[in-house]
């Protein structure tokens, strides 16, 4: 298929980038949160499915398109790597993966035999393996490229330890069906691998402030990406209250408990997982805050480019404002859980709102993204003029 300027079809499946994972990636989070909003409707888990199977199917499309491109031309899959604006979005490849493991989990779990959660739990171990690896690996070649110097906007550079990240969301998600024996180690890594999500994270914001300081608001076309700045401590949240709500049922009573105090042989009055459910509840809530405030600025930083305000304007549509979906349903999820461990109705409503707001975003940016394929502003080749 060939258009009418002399750009195929096929040349133009090859301008897809790892950038467009995040499409994945935020469709995966949309049918999570459909299973996690505390105000269910009949219908509303069928919904949930075919936003999952959707994301099964965008998936496999761009998957097929990047194996398309890098067969096409193989040395794309090298120079991928090298270009700023794409190499830092590789990491969602692997983001885009654990939503279908979250997605499986939601929906699979009541309608599946035991082998989905001896799969999940495989699966989970090999997503911490890869993700450690690009987390560490990833991050060495940035360094070692000086990669900072053509991508002046700090918060892409949270993403190649996102995934690394996740593992704690995927824990909490997973580790509640699992045996004892095998939940504990899964808590406990997505514990560990959270924390070292969350402080590579927090490095990061001390160059975005120390960036927002000295040259002000980011360019338009870079502004959806602040909402990345939501993510790390939203998602934090809502894992260490899974992993602790998992905690109290597969923790033994006094572990560790008994190793700090060797002499106590009887009851507690609290369990371990009484205990970290507390403490990461405690923890939680101040995290949220952090989002929110992050969530905010970005949020005052879209609305100041409109001319209503005396703004520039909107910047074109491309992949970054799908930034303002993935983080944001984080957040969503995260002021759910809150909810549910204050047993308050009051923000489990807020909950309900957020999700139908963060997924009229959602349609939003898809339908703006349909819009700007078939018009020829996304995946056209900049040097041919459109028609």
């Amino acid at each position: 298929m060939t258009f009418d300027v002399g750009v195929s079809l096929k040349e133009r499946l090859c301008l897809i980038t790892w950038s467009w994972y995040s499409i994945c990636v935020a469709t995966g989070g949309i049918a999570v949160l459909l299973s996690r909003t505390p105000h269910q409707f009949e219908g509303l888990p069928v919904i949930g499915k075919i936003v999952y199977i959707l994301n099964l199917v965008l998936f496999c499309g761009i998957s097929c398109c990047m194996a398309l491109r890098f067969y096409t031309r193989p040395s794309a899959l090298k120079e991928s790597f090298k270009q700023p604006n794409e190499t830092y979005f590789f990491p969602t490849f692997l983001l885009a993966i654990a939503t279908i493991i979250l997605g499986a989990e939601a929906y699979g779990t009541d309608v599946c035999g035991p082998w989905l959660q001896v799969a999940l739990r495989i699966v989970f171990w090999i997503y911490a393996a890869c993700s450690v690896s690009v987390g560490i690996f990833h991050n060495w070649f940035l360094y070692s490229t000086v990669m900072g110097k053509q991508q002046h906007f700090p918060l892409p550079r949270v993403l190649p330890s996102f995934p690394t990240m996740l593992c704690g969301t995927v824990a909490s998600s997973i580790a509640g069906n699992q045996p004892r024996d095998q939940a504990l180690p899964i808590i406990i890594g997505g514990l560990t691998l959270q924390g070292f999500g969350i402080m590579m994270s927090i490095l990061t914001y001390a160059e975005y402030h120390y960036y927002l300081n000295k040259h002000g608001l980011p360019e338009p076309t870079q502004r959806p990406k602040m909402f990345i700045a939501a993510g790390p401590w939203s998602f934090t949240a809502l894992a260490f209250i899974g992993m602790a709500k998992h905690a109290i049922e597969k923790f033994p009573p006094r572990y560790i408990i008994s190793d700090a105090v060797p002499g106590t042989t009887g009851a507690v009055a609290l369990s371990t997982g009484e205990i970290s459910l507390i403490i990461a509840s405690l923890t939680a809530i101040f995290m949220w805050c952090m989002a929110f405030f992050h969530l905010s600025i970005a949020i005052l930083s879209m609305f100041s480019m409109c001319r209503f305000f005396g703004g520039p304007g909107a910047a074109p549509m491309g992949m970054p404002y799908w930034s303002m979906v993935f983080p944001n349903t984080g957040f969503v999820i995260a002021t759910i859980s809150i909810g549910e461990v204050l047993e308050s109705e009051g923000v489990k409503w807020v909950g309900s709102a957020l999700t139908i707001i963060q997924v009229t975003v959602w349609l939003g940016v898809g339908l703006a993204t349909i819009y700007g394929v078939a018009t020829r502003r996304m995946l056209w080749p900049q040097d041919v003029k459109r028609s």
